[in-house]
């Protein structure tokens, strides 16, 4: 067991991109530093870069799997951590790691040192055990009340905190010249970005289909989309038979992703995935998005305020609002400036920052 003078608390989480529930992690560990705690993160997958990210900011990092999805395999190692570090607070970040802190927690009463479980969701529990789970905590950190609703169809959630995410803007900057020819892109068209972990509920398939109706109407766009998972060479093969592979730059794993935000001049996102992906940091640089109509999404962009929500039906419609953003200049600058207000007001740094350690009791 070790000795420190400062008190411990564990984070054990998914390793992500440096947006959405990454770029949240980050910003939650620089505020837990600021509070006087020591900040010990445990990597229960691997592949994204965030070990590296954490250790600048000053927080002890374990990666205890080399697999780029969580496995209840590395359960005994992150019990072991937990022991020698003898934390006071562990917190399991996304509903990913509720099974895995969930059994820890219920292991954690037959021994001698005890620690208070947070659980923190950026999506609802998806099943009943997840939500079981989940009600082992101590206290329930929601990213946002559409989460609270969506719970109750399978358990309401008890003793939930609402912490509104933070919407902060890169400071990386590069040229566009220097960011084409890094990545591989054409500086002189116009770039759009999705990034979201490529599993069916992500429905990039949507998307695709999306590209192949641009195109007809708009050739000089080339799309980036970020993401890893079992549907990686699927969804480039299905691109190939639609022959719109030529405008698709697929990255499992992108470390230039934040220079990327002073370039893109639309974010699209077709599925349920947490934070839309990339929703905050597009507000913050003032990018205007096309979503599909999800309580998500909604709670983020507001009612079309910062991007245009759209019906899954017809499918035509996702390509159409797309082409309309990024035809005219007038309707993508006012939705930037919805996005950058939203970022200030909704999804503010601070009081994100301050929400999070009355939740913790910091």
């Amino acid at each position: 067991m070790r000795s420190h003078s400062k008190k411990t608390l564990i984070l054990i989480a998914s390793d992500y991109d440096p947006v959405g529930n990454g770029r949240q992690i980050e910003m939650a560990v620089v505020a837990i530093l600021a509070a006087g705690y020591r900040v010990c993160v445990v990597l229960v997958s691997s592949g994204r870069g965030l070990a590296v990210r954490l250790k600048r900011l000053g927080a002890v990092v374990y990666s205890v799997s080399r697999r780029p999805a969580v496995y209840l395999s590395v359960i005994s190692e992150v019990a072991a951590i937990i022991r020698n570090e003898q934390p006071q607070l562990v917190i399991g970040w996304s509903i990913e790691t509720a099974f895995m802190v969930g059994s820890l927690r219920l292991l954690s009463r037959r021994s001698r040192h005890s620690w208070r479980y947070i659980q923190q969701l950026s999506h609802p529990p998806r099943t009943m055990i997840e939500a079981t789970m989940v009600a082992r905590a101590d206290q329930v950190i929601v990213a946002g009340q559409w989460i609270l609703e969506a719970s109750k169809r399978i358990r309401p959630l008890e003793s939930a905190f609402v912490v509104p995410p933070a919407a902060v803007a890169f400071d990386e900057l590069m040229d566009r010249d220097q960011v084409a020819v890094q990545i591989g892109l054409n500086s002189k068209k116009t770039w759009t970005l999705c990034v979201a972990p490529l599993i069916s509920t992500s429905r990039i398939d949507r998307l695709i289909w999306g590209f192949d109706q641009m195109a007809v109407a708009k050739n000089d766009v080339e799309h980036i989309v970020v993401g890893s998972g079992p549907l990686f060479q699927r969804l480039q093969r299905r691109a190939w038979v639609e022959e719109v592979d030529g405008s698709i730059h697929w990255f499992q794993n992108q470390p230039l992703l934040p220079f990327l935000f002073r370039h893109v001049e639309l974010v699209l996102q077709p599925g349920h995935v947490a934070y839309g992906g990339c929703f905050l940091e597009s507000f913050a640089h003032g990018i205007p998005s096309v979503a599909i109509d999800t309580p998500q999404s909604h709670d983020m962009l507001g009612d079309s305020e910062a991007g245009i929500l759209v019906p899954e039906l017809p499918e035509s419609e996702f390509a159409r609002r797309a082409i309309e953003i990024l035809e005219n200049k007038n309707l993508q600058t006012h939705l930037g400036d919805a996005g950058r207000q939203r970022a200030v007001k909704q999804f503010n740094k601070t009081v994100s920052a301050s929400k999070l350690l009355e939740s913790l009791g910091l």
